[in-house]
């Protein structure tokens, strides 16, 4: 791996040169996170100043009960997001190992970058009056699923590791997860002695600082990064195509067919569609209400996880965001013309989200109906609500169109996002019925705008291609 310290005026002048790209217009276009980074951030230090308050006058428990400290931590994700696009771009250039010193200065500005960037995070939320050891603890717990998403092993590894490697990421990913969703978990982060927490945040940042700088072998193979004479690099050798016969994939069905204008990839089958949507909520709050984390009773516990469990059933795919396939569609000439064929996508997505939506909701409801003392009446009202604002959300996502010709790539991903975390933050089980009831109905109405007037819109914008 290489030096993280730049050893010479040389290596210096490149890093602080690449250190001059963040922030201006060479970082902003084309990072779709921004946006979303620049919006959780803003609700982290809304949710600094709430803490600052509450704790003038309450202890932490009760503080953070009136503020939502996973503000912060959804932020320090999408921060790394922002920083591993921008220096895949600038990395993963084919021309990037051509240039002497590139490589290593990108990603030494990158590592600094997120460095900085934590400990101002960290040093926002000590703002409120917790320990600043304590907070940095908190928000590198929290670049636990970055870590993962920076390090890959170098492309010689063989397959083997390489598995070994994703197991090893998606457990952390999910137990990150169920650790910010226990209970206990912010109260627990925030209250550890320094003893603890100053070696752990040193490890944890030189993990990070690590990752980082594996960045060009995941991007490069070892061909393109040995030492050259300072002018180029040596051309790597490419394997020859395959000429054994592939197996043709198995016939897809209609609905399949169908969900390809939504991805690019083959799509799941409406059978596993309706199975997944109809056990996954449930299952996942069970699971999580049985685990020993926080106090109370199976059911109570199940009650403080419902409300922020409505993110499993809100998130959507990338239908909108995700664009460079439609270009080549449309030139197969099945879907008419532009007009046609953006309708659709739309009529794709409706009749998906009309069919999985009731299921997801049914799905999330039942333990919370089953475990709390939810009267029929009312489970029926709450249900009623998050799946009508479930759907008017859903078509939400392209309300950048309505208002813009051509809105950027990072604002599209921002509305794609955003419906999620406004249904976990708003919704039924906090707001109650009679407040959330218009919320819902108002999405419905703006959902609907969007699915009949949106499609002409875009079909008179430009279609992204590989630049995008």
């Amino acid at each position: 791996m290489m030096s993280f310290l730049p050893s010479g005026a040389l290596e210096r002048k490149d890093t602080i040169r690449a250190l001059r790209l963040y922030g201006t217009r060479v970082f902003i276009v084309g990072n779709p996170m921004v946006y979303t980074a620049g919006f959780f951030i803003f609700l982290a230090g809304m949710t600094a100043h709430d803490l600052h308050t509450a704790l003038l006058t309450q202890g932490l428990g009760k503080a953070l009960k009136h503020a939502n400290v996973f503000n912060a931590a959804i932020a320090a994700t999408f921060i790394q997001n922002c920083l591993q696009t921008h220096s895949g771009n600038q990395i993963g250039a084919s021309q990037a190992p051509a240039i002497p010193g590139l490589l290593h200065a990108e990603a030494r500005a990158a590592a600094l970058t997120s460095i900085v960037a934590i400990i101002a995070l960290a040093g926002l939320l000590a703002w409120s009056g917790l320990p600043l050891h304590d907070t940095l603890f908190y928000t590198l717990l929290n670049t636990v699923p970055a870590v993962v998403q920076w390090y890959a092993p170098p492309q010689q590894t063989s397959r083997r590791v390489k598995g070994i490697m994703t197991v090893i990421g998606v457990t952390l990913l999910l137990g990150l997860v169920l650790l910010t969703f226990a209970t206990d978990f912010p109260l627990w982060a925030l209250t550890r002695p320094a003893v603890l927490t100053i070696p752990a945040d040193l490890a944890m940042m030189s993990l990070l600082t690590a990752a980082i700088m594996t960045l060009p072998n995941r991007l490069h193979s070892p061909a393109m990064l040995a030492p050259t004479d300072g002018v180029t690099a040596s051309a790597p050798e490419f394997a020859m195509p395959d000429s054994a016969p592939r197996v043709a994939p198995q016939d897809l069905s209609f609905y399949q067919l169908r969900q390809m204008l939504l991805s690019p990839a083959s799509p799941t089958s409406q059978r596993n569609d309706l199975l997944i949507s109809l056990i996954m909520p449930a299952s996942i709050i069970l699971f999580m209400g049985s685990l020993p984390l926080g106090h109370g009773s199976f059911g109570t516990r199940i009650a403080h996880l419902t409300p922020g469990m409505t993110i499993l059933i809100a998130l959507q795919d990338g239908w909108i965001s995700n664009r460079k396939h439609w270009p080549l569609l449309l030139t197969t000439g099945r879907f008419g013309s532009r007009l046609s064929f953006v309708r659709a996508v739309f009529a794709a997505k409706a009749s998906r989200i009309f069919m999985t939506a009731p299921l997801r909701t049914l799905s999330l409801m039942l333990p919370v109906t089953l475990f709390k003392p939810l009267t029929p009446t009312h489970a029926l009202l709450d249900g009623a609500e998050l799946l009508v604002a479930m759907l008017g959300v859903t078509f939400c996502c392209p309300l950048p169109f309505l208002v813009m010709k051509q809105p950027p790539q990072g604002i599209i991903v921002a509305a794609s996002i955003a419906p999620a975390f406004l249904l976990q933050i708003c919704n039924p089980f906090i707001l109650g019925t009679r407040i959330f009831g218009p919320i819902a109905l108002a999405l419905a109405a703006l959902g609907a705008l969007c699915f009949f007037v949106v499609p002409s819109r875009m079909a008179r914008s430009d279609w992204p291609y590989e630049t995008e």
